[in-house]
């Protein structure tokens, strides 16, 4: 997956295999294990898979945060 961002003017990115997310921010994680990174929430554009990667929803369609039908 890529983690976009923008520290200034110009959008950066990190190739990672995982990331975990805390209450600042995130931090990117190679194949290893690895921390490769850290990037904060404010600076944070989003996070992309990359192609092979991406998850198929059984109805096509991607959940929306805080529509929870189960509940």
């Amino acid at each position: 997956m890529k983690v976009i961002f923008k520290p200034g003017n110009a959008d950066e990115e990190i190739n990672c295999v995982d990331f975990r997310e805390y209450e600042q921010g995130i931090v990117p994680h190679n194949e290893e294990g690895y921390n490769i990174g850290y990037v904060p929430h404010e600076i944070l554009s989003h996070i992309e898979p990359h192609s092979g990667e991406e998850v198929v929803f059984e109805d096509g369609e991607k959940p929306v945060p805080g529509n929870d039908e189960d509940e």
